[in-house]
C-alpha cells in the first residue's frame, strides 16, 4: 500500500500569543486525529519539529553552504510530519480534511514515498 509524508507548515508566529488553554485545546485537536487516523491503522509515524532550529544545506558553486534556519522572514516554516498508508493520493487528501493544522490557516503538503524498487517497509 502506498505510503504518504505530510509536511505540516505553518507560520510560526500564529502561536506566539496563545493562551495555555487554546495551547492545550489545539493539541488535543492533533492528538485526537492522531489516533483517529492510527486507529484506522494508517498511521505509522509523526512527530513535531524542533522550534527556531535546523540546517540549510546548498551546494552553490560547487562548494557545500550550511546555514542556520529555519528563518524569522520564513513566514511557512515545517514543523512536524506525519508518515501514513493511504490507498492514493485522493485517499490521504481525504484522510486530511479535518486535520488541525487547518485551524490556524497552516497547510499539509502530501507526498507519496517513492521506495526506488525496495520493499515497502
Amino acid at each position: 500500500m502506498p505510503q504518504y509524508v505530510l509536511l505540516l507548515r505553518d507560520d510560526p508566529s500564529t502561536y506566539k500569543d496563545l493562551s495555555p488553554d487554546v495551547w492545550q485545546s489545539l493539541i488535543a485537536k492533533y492528538d485526537a486525529w492522531a489516533t483517529r487516523v492510527g486507529q484506522e491503522g494508517r498511521l505509522i509515524d509523526g512527530k513535531k519539529l524542533t522550534d527556531g532550529a535546523g540546517r540549510l544545506l546548498r551546494s552553490e558553486r560547487g562548494k557545500l553552504s550550511v546555514k542556520d534556519g529555519p528563518f524569522a522572514e520564513t513566514k511557512d516554516v515545517v514543523g512536524g510530519f506525519y508518515l501514513l498508508r493511504a490507498d492514493s493520493y485522493e485517499h490521504a487528501v481525504q484522510l486530511c480534511h479535518d486535520h488541525p493544522a487547518f485551524i490556524t490557516q497552516g497547510s499539509v503538503e502530501i507526498r507519496e514515498v517513492d521506495f526506488m524498487g525496495q520493499p515497502e517497509s
